[in-house]
């Protein structure tokens, strides 16, 4: 019998410290029935190199200017023929067996819009910073409080069913395009956690999510005013505190810290 083919897209950019990490723990997996994807932007760090080394591994890799990380996922997911898709950045890692444990979930049931499971945060070394997290949400929550510390993006895997979209990625987000996708899924369909370690998330000082907090708490505001209606008035106070905050310099986290 023929087992689901799953999608796995990693977009990058001078990542070449942790590309190649990334890149073991896709073709690593003990699940064989794998499309990989590798989108870099033309980096200049030795990243190019690195792919060279895999490419009779991958299903299509490119290295040449792009439009950014959303526009790498976009072009990838062009290229994507699986029951599922996944996208992990060149400096996330999966565990071992991810692919085969969310397998063994849609395989019993195809009806979810995102599987998805727990997640460990690491720092720039690969050590922990944060022990396994992630469980069971819906979108009333997602929308209303944000995805942490329910769901990580490194750990969601999407079923290509329920991806009612043209795009994978909404191209004017620069950082909460993550966000948005997964509203966009959940607010139709169920998800489904799977209480199984499946990736890694790496926190280092050049992440887009550390060099721009601001920019990416004010796109996360955005996507909620889109999608949590009823918190209308709530995310109003939290964009008037951000906005006196930034001129106190009162922040902590990209948050307003009144």
């Amino acid at each position: 019998m023929k087992k689901p083919l799953v999608s796995i897209i990693t977009p990058s950019f001078n990542q070449g410290v942790w590309l190649e990490q990334a890149i073991k723990s896709v073709l690593g997996q003990t699940y064989a029935s794998i499309e990989y994807i590798i989108i870099d932007g033309g980096s200049t760090d030795g990243s190019k190199e690195i792919i060279e080394k895999y490419a009779n591994q991958l299903t299509y890799w490119q290295s040449k200017p792009d439009g950014g990380q959303a526009n790498a996922l976009n072009i990838g997911f062009k290229h994507c023929k699986g029951e599922l898709i996944a996208y992990l950045n060149a400096d996330d890692a999966f565990d071992t067996k991810a692919v085969e444990g969310i397998i063994n979930a849609y395989e019993v049931n195809q009806e979810f819009g995102i599987y998805y499971g727990l997640c460990r945060t690491i720092d720039a070394h690969g050590n922990e910073l944060e022990g396994l997290k992630g469980d069971q949400t819906r979108f009333t929550d997602l929308a209303g409080k944000g995805m942490l510390p329910y769901m990580y993006q490194p750990t969601c895997f999407f079923n290509r069913v329920y991806l009612q979209r043209e795009d994978f990625v909404n191209e004017s987000y620069n950082y909460a395009f993550d966000y948005d996708l997964i509203l966009s899924v959940a607010q139709n369909k169920s998800v489904l956690f799977l209480n199984r370690e499946i990736a890694s998330y790496r926190v280092h000082n050049n992440s887009k999510s550390n060099l721009h907090k601001i920019e990416a708490y004010k796109e996360k505001l955005s996507i909620q005013e889109a999608y949590s209606t009823s918190d209308f008035l709530k995310i109003k106070w939290k964009r008037f505190k951000l906005a006196l905050a930034q001129k106190t310099g009162k922040i902590v986290n990209g948050k307003a810290a009144l």
